[in-house]
């Protein structure tokens, strides 16, 4: 029989997935039993870095004697969980906390090696279904846009700069503000250079083909708390273009969208075969301590 301890257990926190992918843990030499119970090298190892410090070398003259300390250790606490002093509410707490950190080490390692296996493994593109969305979207993906832009980080700005567009204000002038020390004979940094299809941000897709070459788009949203307004100067389509200038982002967009698939899908099954009960009990009640038992 053997028995790890719960801090030696929490110390592999340290340790990366990639690590746990590619080394297998190494048996344990099992070196004393106390009424049973396996005392290793593992306990050995554990016990000379909490008392010398993490990545201390151990001193093999010396690890006789932490043996015979952990044999001690193993014997008092085998005595006080006969006198029931687990009982303790101060043992109990920190130990509950432990737990919890022990807990959320294995569901955060085994689940990111779960997504590795089951989800990103599985999502690899092969050419041919890279090639397939080249020549199916080959139109679009050649089109290079010129925009100009006003990029705000608060909705109320953003909403005002477009109120001031409706009421007639030329788009340079409203997009000008949002560089009030702009330099005299700068440049204009709300001219954006051709973009190609790559270089589009994800949050203009759905609206920047359906501008019309002199038209203004409504608020746009992105991620980070960001807010456009676009308007499309010129549209060109470029002839040189191929599938190998391309081939990098359309792999990247094809494996990211087999990702978020394949994670529905199990976030579906998982959800179907567990079985899932949620208490009742009231959000601002979870950060209350737990009642101890007299």
């Amino acid at each position: 029989m053997s028995r790890i301890s719960l801090p030696m257990l929490l110390v592999a926190t340290a340790l990366s997935v990639s690590f746990l992918e590619c080394h297998a843990a190494p048996e344990s030499k099992v070196l004393a039993t106390v009424n049973g119970m396996e005392l290793t090298d593992v306990d050995v190892m554990q016990y000379w870095q909490q008392s010398r410090g993490r990545g201390s070398q151990p001193d093999p003259k010396l690890l006789n004697g932490v043996l015979g300390n952990i044999v001690l250790q193993e014997l008092t606490y085998q005595r006080a969980l006969e006198l029931g002093l687990d009982a303790d509410p101060t043992y109990q707490e920190e130990l509950r906390r432990l737990e919890a950190q022990l807990d959320s080490f294995k569901r955060r390692t085994l689940s990111s090696l779960f997504d590795k296996r089951e989800i990103i493994d599985k999502a690899k593109v092969t050419d041919e279904e890279a090639q397939a969305y080249f020549s199916a979207d080959e139109t679009r993906l050649r089109t290079e846009i010129k925009v100009w832009q006003i990029l705000r980080r608060d909705e109320r700005q953003i909403r005002q700069d477009l109120s001031e567009l409706e009421a007639g204000m030329p788009f340079e002038k409203v997009a000008l503000r949002q560089f009030p020390n702009l330099p005299e004979g700068a440049g204009k940094p709300w001219v954006l250079g051709f973009l190609r299809w790559e270089q589009v941000p994800a949050a203009w897709l759905s609206t920047v083909g359906k501008l019309q070459e002199g038209e203004t788009s409504g608020i746009i949203r992105g991620q980070k708390n960001r807010f456009w307004l676009i308007k499309l100067i010129e549209r060109r389509i470029n002839p040189d273009l191929t599938y190998a200038d391309s081939k990098t982002k359309i792999v990247e967009i094809l494996t990211s969208d087999k990702v978020i698939q394949l994670r529905k899908k199990s976030n579906r099954a998982l959800r179907d075969r567990a079985r899932i009960v949620y208490s009742n009990l009231p959000v601002e009640d979870w950060l209350e301590p737990a009642p101890t038992p007299e």
